[in-house]
């Protein structure tokens, strides 16, 4: 979906629209970031249940949609695209919701990604981070609708990827109606993404040992804020942050039997993530345990960088 000749941008705005959450980045060519902005819309109200997105979900992400496209072009975006995700591939007017955007004149160009792509584009925006010295890595991408793994055994191995039905909005929805949660609801949360975490065990039946482990997006990088009590956002203190698999269980025990208010005023904790982010680090958990690793580190760059960077390099088209 495009209204305008391909060209290749020196400075262009992707934004990823997810199950939870509007993202925006405006990046130059030489790779410095101009802009970064986010908006939870939670556009994946019940559309996993429906199988159609909710009018309201619809008239919040429109609206963010086109605040950030408008800050986009004011930094100097000469392109402006939208990538949609889970929520949208799921919805029967996914397709139709992203030509809308593109009708609108809010943004120049815009597709569904795949699950496979989203979990390619996550290593090319952590490869500068994660490459060279490591043999084997991983990526773990935990989103409001899905979870994406992408991963290499050895330097010389291609990437490969896989989408799991594993997302903080979807599973809160399915089997967290409660808050506090209960033990038999958590039980619950841990036997479903066990289950659909098999593809991976089937993939790597002996985990990945040893490798370097980057956990993207908004449910990692509110952990990492979390465990370092962080009472306003600092995106460089995120990135890079070491965790591992013990801290994050106490976190999930501490969490767990908050209520949403309660969750709401930790220091690092956005109001508008506390009622899906004990899913979101149950489903982190999971694809830890299938991995068998135990330490990881965080990052705030995600699928929204790897757009850039391949639309930049002339190897995304739109």
């Amino acid at each position: 979906m495009a209204n305008v000749r391909q060209v290749r941008p020196a400075r262009i705005g992707v934004l990823d629209i997810g199950s939870n959450t509007v993202l925006l980045l405006v990046l130059a060519a030489d790779g410095m970031v101009v802009r970064d902005e986010a908006h939870i819309t939670r556009l994946g109200q019940g559309v996993f249940a429906s199988g159609v997105l909710a009018p309201e979900a619809i008239a919040r992400t429109r609206a963010a949609v086109a605040e950030l496209a408008a800050l986009a072009r004011g930094a100097g975006a000469e392109r402006v695209i939208a990538v949609g995700t889970e929520a949208l591939r799921r919805a029967r007017d996914g397709e139709a919701f992203l030509a809308g955007l593109v009708a609108e004149g809010w943004v120049d160009a815009a597709r569904l990604i795949t699950g496979e792509e989203e979990a390619e584009v996550a290593v090319e925006a952590t490869r500068q981070r994660i490459g060279g010295e490591h043999e084997a890595l991983a990526v773990i991408d935990v989103g409001g609708g899905s979870t994406e793994v992408a991963w290499r055994e050895r330097a010389t191995d291609a990437i490969s990827g896989l989408s799991l039905p594993l997302g903080s909005v979807r599973l809160t929805e399915a089997l967290l109606p409660r808050h506090p949660i209960p033990d038999a609801d958590l039980a619950r949360l841990r036997a479903e993404v066990a289950r659909a975490s098999e593809p991976l065990a089937a993939a790597l039946p002996h985990g990945l040992p040893g490798a370097a482990v980057v956990a993207v997006a908004a449910t990692a990088t509110t952990l990492a804020a979390l465990d370092l009590a962080l009472a306003r956002y600092d995106a460089e203190r995120v990135e890079g942050h070491a965790l591992d698999v013990a801290q994050l269980d106490a976190w999930l025990a501490r969490l767990a039997p908050l209520s949403i208010a309660e969750r709401s005023a930790l220091p690092g904790l956005e109001p508008a993530r506390a009622d899906v982010i004990v899913a979101g680090l149950g489903a982190l958990r999971g694809v830890l345990e299938r991995l068998r690793v135990r330490r990881f580190s965080v990052s705030g760059r995600g699928v929204r960088h790897g757009v850039a960077l391949r639309v930049l390099a002339g190897q995304m088209r739109f």
